[in-house]
C-alpha cells in the first residue's frame, strides 16, 4: 500500500488501531486554506464594518479543536501556511482582527460594528460547495458562529458549475472559498489578493494600499523586515476583511512501513517523483 493522498484524523486513528507498526504516518500543515470571501459590490458587504464583524464572530481557535473531528482542517493561520518562514507567529497572529483568543470581546465588537453599520439583524446568504469532508462542516460551523451575534444565514450548497458561475458572475453575498498552493512564497501566494484589475480577486475590490504593501514585501531582501512587511499586508487585509481565512488544512499520509524513500511535502502538488521510493522486503 503506497497511497499518497491525505486521510482524515479519524481514518488515521482507525488505521493505527488496526495495523499498528505495520504502517507509517506522515503529518504536516498543508498548503491549502478555506477562506470566507465577501462580495464587496453587494450592500451591505461593501461596508468594511459588516465584513469585519462577520470575521470577528468566528472562533478559529475553537474551530481548530472541533473541525478536525469531521474534516481535514486543523491549523489556525492568516494568509500563509502556519509554520512556514514568513507566516505569522502565534504571538503576532492573536493581535490581528479575527484571531484573538478572547472570542467574547471579539463578538461584542462585532455586534457594535453591525449596529453602527445599520444592520443589527443582518441576514446572509452563504454559498458553499457540496463536498462533505471540508466544505459542509465548515459552512455549518460558520453559520453557528454568526448566529451567536444575531446573524441569520441561508446555507446554499451548490454543485461546482453553479458555485463557479456564482463566483465568476458576482451573484453571491458571501462564499466559502479556498486556495491551494505548491510553495511557501509570499509573493506567489499573496498576489491573488491584489486589486481586482491586477488579480481578478473574487471579492471584486480595489485597494491600492494592499497593492503597495505587496510591492514593499516583494522587494524586501532582509528576512526580518520582510516578515514585518507581510504582517502589514495581512493587517490591512484583515482590517478590511475582503476575504478572510478560516482554517488551514492538515495533510496526513498513511502507508505501509515497508515503503521507504518517500518524504512529506506541505503540498500534494510537489514531491510526486517516485524514483526514490522503494519497498523493503
Amino acid at each position: 500500500m503506497a497511497d499518497f493522498r491525505s486521510v482524515t484524523n479519524a481514518d488515521r486513528d482507525r488505521l493505527v488501531a488496526a495495523l499498528g507498526d505495520k504502517i507509517t504516518v506522515h503529518e504536516s500543515p498543508w498548503l491549502n486554506v478555506l477562506l470566507v470571501t465577501f462580495n464587496t459590490k453587494k450592500p451591505p458587504f461593501d461596508d468594511p464594518r459588516v465584513r469585519r464583524a462577520l470575521s470577528l464572530a468566528i472562533d478559529r481557535w475553537r474551530a481548530a479543536e472541533v473541525l478536525p473531528r469531521s474534516s481535514i482542517m486543523r491549523y489556525v493561520g492568516a494568509y500563509l501556511r502556519p509554520g512556514s518562514e514568513f507566516a505569522a507567529r502565534e504571538e503576532d497572529l492573536v493581535k490581528m482582527p479575527g484571531f484573538s483568543k478572547d472570542i467574547e470581546a471579539s463578538r461584542t465588537e462585532a455586534r457594535s460594528l453591525l449596529a453602527a453599520a445599520g444592520v443589527p439583524n443582518l441576514k446572509v446568504r452563504l454559498i458553499n460547495r457540496t463536498i462533505s469532508n471540508l466544505f459542509t462542516p465548515a459552512g455549518i460551523y460558520i453559520i453557528d458562529q454568526w448566529r451567536q451575534i444575531g446573524v441569520e444565514t441561508e446555507h446554499v450548497q451548490a454543485n461546482d458549475t453553479l458555485y463557479n458561475n456564482s463566483m465568476n458572475e458576482g451573484t453571491f453575498d458571501v462564499a466559502l472559498d479556498f486556495q491551494g498552493d505548491s510553495v511557501d512564497e509570499p509573493t506567489y501566494q499573496l498576489a491573488r489578493h491584489l486589486s481586482v484589475d491586477l488579480s481578478q480577486n473574487r471579492g471584486r475590490y480595489t485597494d491600492r494600499a494592499i497593492d503597495e504593501l505587496f510591492e514593499k514585501q516583494k522587494d524586501e531582501t532582509d528576512p526580518n523586515l520582510r516578515y514585518l512587511g507581510v504582517r502589514a499586508f495581512e493587517q490591512r487585509m484583515l482590517d478590511e476583511a475582503y476575504t478572510v481565512p478560516l482554517l488551514w488544512w492538515q495533510r496526513i499520509v498513511v502507508m505501509r512501513s515497508n515503503v521507504k524513500g518517500w518524504y512529506m511535502t506541505p503540498s500534494h502538488l510537489i514531491g510526486q517523483d517516485l524514483e526514490t521510493v522503494w519497498l523493503r522486503p
